[in-house]
């Protein structure tokens, strides 16, 4: 039953038995109580004590009908009066609301559909205010981290340029090669830092419009070329990186530049994350309207909480016991880019059987 039928009906039955008592009582006094205390009552004793009967009866109702109709609604407003200053807690006269059998009181039960929304509503908002504050805690050690990875090769440049200014000392020529070799390595990580945090600003505030440069080509010969470069990359040395599809030629309507970031990005996290010798497998198939990536390792696997928050901004989490170099913005950038191409991504990952990505795109 809907609550303004259920409503409707009690106050049609309230009023009703309001009228019932009262004149029920009139009947009482006039024909039973009068006569047995001997008191002759003319028309107008009767036509005033009638009146009077019907006031004090009329102003029991309305404190009735507010206790039984006004009550449930009072605690409801406080409750959404407690939501309001973000206390998510259950309000205090609750469990007063239930019977010991655990249902809803008579009075209460009118508003039943209120009351389980706004239990659902605090539930949902605690839970809301937990992730928030996670995503805080989160956020304030990801800045920490970046605040440290960018003051880190800041310290190497500093004090590699302090050396070749020092005329104290007459460097080598191998060394002053070694030492501004240092300084562009540095420099480099730095500028991969920063290109990261721009581009997860554009993402962010793009709002689903960021533009891509899409045009139709070869995906097959595309992947083919990522995988051979990463190959040739010093720290793929003493990995195994393979290429495989299930056709010559998928043309296809990609931006080139993000999705080679995509894909650089996973590859090269198996790499980091993974033990030497680990086999990295790149997967390419048609399937109809769509083309699938997948990006298939025998390393390290991940923990559950891993796989959970991987694509989370600002997560930064690792396989091995050193602590993670990356800016905890990679995986987030994949997984934005993915979407901007209106693919999917997903992965799955066991602890020591390896991880599996799996990219879904269409091809037009």
């Amino acid at each position: 039953m809907r609550i303004n039928t259920r409503f409707t009906l009690h106050l049609a039955l309230g009023i009703i038995l309001w009228i019932l008592v009262t004149g029920l009582g009139i009947l009482i006094i006039l024909e039973g109580i009068l006569p047995i205390i001997a008191i002759t009552a003319n028309e107008d004793f009767e036509g005033l004590l009638v009146g009077w009967i019907f006031v004090i009866s009329t102003i029991i109702c309305i404190v009735l009908f507010g206790w039984y109709f006004g009550g449930p609604l009072g605690f409801i407003m406080a409750w959404i009066y407690q939501l309001s200053l973000e206390n998510f807690k259950q309000p205090e006269g609750l469990p007063k609301i239930y019977t010991r059998k655990g249902k809803l009181r008579k009075r209460y039960l009118l508003y039943q559909e209120v009351l389980q929304h706004l239990q659902s509503l605090s539930m949902k908002l605690q839970a809301a205010e937990t992730e928030r504050g996670q995503v805080e805690q989160a956020k304030q050690e990801w800045i920490a981290g970046i605040s440290h990875d960018l003051k880190t090769p800041l310290t190497y440049i500093t004090g590699y340029s302090t050396l070749l200014l020092n005329e104290q000392y007459e460097w080598s020529k191998e060394e002053t090669h070694s030492f501004i070799q240092e300084i562009a390595d540095k420099g480099q990580h730095m500028e991969d830092l920063i290109q990261d945090l721009s581009l997860v600003i554009q993402l962010n505030s793009a709002d689903g419009t960021f533009l891509l440069d899409k045009k139709k080509q070869d995906l097959v010969e595309f992947i083919k070329r990522i995988v051979a470069n990463i190959s040739n990359n010093p720290q793929a040395t003493d990995y195994m990186l393979h290429f495989q599809s299930d056709i010559p030629v998928l043309d296809v309507d990609f931006d080139a530049k993000y999705l080679q970031r995509i894909l650089q990005n996973i590859l090269m996290n198996s790499i980091i994350h993974n033990p030497q010798h680990t086999d990295i497998y790149t997967q390419l198939s048609d399937r109809g309207e769509n083309v699938e990536i997948h990006i298939v390792d025998n390393g390290v696997g991940m923990s559950t909480h891993m796989v959970e928050n991987i694509f989370q901004q600002y997560y930064r989490g690792t396989t091995t016991d050193s602590s993670s170099e990356g800016t905890g913005l990679g995986m987030a950038i994949v997984h934005k880019l993915v979407k901007t191409h209106n693919g999917t991504i997903s992965v799955h990952s066991e602890p020591t059987k390896g991880t599996t990505f799996k990219i879904t795109l269409p091809k037009k």
